[in-house]
């Protein structure tokens, strides 16, 4: 029997009965496929009979119906789970993520929007650490050099790095709401794109717009 391996992330196999199992198809084959559990992928691998399953549904959004299913057979696509956040974390049916491994996931999707929407946010979001770790350390610098100085006077240089320390600091508020927002904004994009059945999740975020910085609330 010849196999066709599949590189995957995240599959859904819905079954005869309209039950779906969420899951990693390893292969498909011309009278099974084997597959892991998504919940236990260092788990055993899975046998089915093609004469079991409707349809394969792949990670890329792809589908794969079987023609030896009765006519009746209906897919439910409903079943395919949509992709929530609380706070920065991220959930896609059992799946729960961080920040990192929701990047690494979203890149294996094939949804370029979402992920690029995600990259950008990420970015951003850095940049604003960075900022605020830069302002720190002037601010540090501006201390050790007012502690340091044997005069009476006001050190021009511990003023300057002072100034430039808290400029920064404040820079990088703005920065990070900013860059947090673009990356939990992908989850709406993701589930707009990638998943026409999902509804958007309402929160408020600080944008950038034409007219300025701002509050949005986005549903």
């Amino acid at each position: 029997m010849s196999a066709t391996l599949l590189a995957t992330a995240q599959d859904v196999i819905f079954l005869s009965e309209s039950d779906s199992i969420v899951a990693k198809v390893i292969t498909v084959g011309s009278s099974e496929i084997t597959y892991q559990k998504w919940t236990n992928l260092q788990g055993p691998v899975y046998s089915m009979a093609i004469n079991q399953i409707a349809a394969i549904r792949y990670a890329n959004g792809t589908y794969d119906f079987f023609t030896n299913k009765p006519a009746a057979v209906v897919v439910n696509t409903t079943n395919v789970p949509a992709l929530t956040r609380s706070g920065n974390t991220y959930m896609y049916g059992n799946l729960v993520m961080n920040k990192d491994a929701y990047g690494k996931w979203l890149n294996e999707q094939n949804c370029p929007s979402a992920y690029q929407q995600f990259s950008s946010g990420l970015h951003t979001a850095m940049g604003g650490w960075f900022m605020m770790v830069l302002g720190l350390g002037l601010d540090l610098g501006s201390i050790i050099i007012g502690v340091t100085d044997k005069s009476r006077s006001v050190s021009p240089a511990a003023v300057g790095l002072g100034i430039a320390g808290g400029c920064l600091e404040i820079a990088c508020i703005p920065t990070l709401c900013v860059g947090y927002s673009k990356m939990h904004r992908s989850v709406d994009i993701y589930n707009a794109s990638c998943k026409t059945t999902a509804s958007v999740q309402k929160y408020w975020a600080i944008q950038t717009s034409s007219n300025g910085l701002g509050l949005a609330y986005h549903f």
